[in-house]
């Protein structure tokens, strides 16, 4: 079969006759692409896959282990019953491990103790023990602790999710605008705490001759939620990435690159959750879905 025809029957497939974007070919290029990033995202969700724990840093001295005993504790079978503990002071934050438990740094520097300096990021270097792995995170001025197993049982439990056929009426020809100065707003999250994040512009397009707005994060992250959401897709919205432009001007809004994010598939996250301006009225049937392959 020659490929022109392969192609127009891949167009045939994926088109439909009141298409938003007249612009937009759902060519083999476009679908090669689209699939490129889903299996991306498959890798990329196995870090969130291995996370076991997530644990809130109240405590003077925070022990964890498989002992009951432990402020924190892991049932995990090959786990000492103390690993070690973090200590919280004035000075600052401190790890000390338990007598004879070999722990290490990511780079294969064996510790007994070690001040954990947070970055500017909130989070404290990955120690090691075994499979498992930890690491001192900061949610809205507030410490935890967020354990890693890279045996984990979800990683072969999970079976990934199906997405919608790619549909043509949710690309956008839209337009991209930047603040002068980024946006601070407040925001829900999975912890149940809201969270300040940054805005650094706004896009716009138009649906059924309706013209809509969203706020876009840095790098071009964009959180939405739409009539789909808490039934085919996750309650508590979608993400995906746009590729910005250098100042304002036109962009591309393709709602089949939306995929859920990570406390769709793992309890032990801390996922935002898209502000009101980005929830949209009506149905997204595009992109990934909740519903798991079985």
């Amino acid at each position: 079969m020659k490929k022109g025809v392969i192609i127009s029957l891949l167009i045939g497939l994926f088109f439909n006759c009141n298409y938003t974007n007249k612009n937009a070919v759902l060519d083999s290029d476009y679908l090669i692409a689209l699939n490129q990033n889903r299996e991306l995202r498959s890798k990329n969700r196995v870090k969130y896959l291995e996370l076991t724990g997530l644990f809130k840093l109240d405590s003077i001295s925070n022990s964890f282990g498989k002992a009951a005993s432990n402020q924190f504790v892991f049932n995990i079978e090959y786990v000492p019953p103390t690993i070690g503990s973090i200590q919280l002071s004035e000075k600052g934050l401190k790890f000390q491990a338990a007598k004879n438990i070999k722990v290490s740094t990511e780079t294969g520097d064996q510790i007994e103790t070690l001040a954990l300096t947070i970055d500017a990021n909130g989070n404290s270097i990955k120690l090691i023990y075994k499979d498992l792995k930890w690491q001192v995170i900061t949610r809205s001025g507030s410490l935890y602790l967020r354990v890693w197993d890279s045996k984990n049982f979800a990683i072969k439990a999970f079976k990934g999710f199906k997405s919608s056929d790619v549909n043509s009426d949710f690309i956008f020809d839209a337009n991209f605008k930047y603040f002068e100065t980024a946006q601070q707003e407040t925001v829900a999250s999975k912890l149940g705490i809201k969270e300040v994040t940054d805005f650094i512009g706004q896009i716009h397009f138009t649906y059924k001759k309706n013209n809509y707005t969203l706020d876009v994060g840095s790098e071009g992250f964009l959180m939405v939620a739409d009539l789909t959401s808490g039934e085919t897709t996750y309650g508590g919205g979608r993400y995906m990435y746009l590729e910005l432009p250098d100042t304002n001007g036109s962009i591309r809004l393709d709602f089949n690159y939306l995929y859920n994010p990570p406390c769709a598939f793992s309890e032990f996250t801390t996922c935002l959750y898209p502000p009101r301006q980005n929830q949209l009225p009506f149905k997204i049937e595009a992109g990934e879905l909740l519903k798991k392959d079985l």
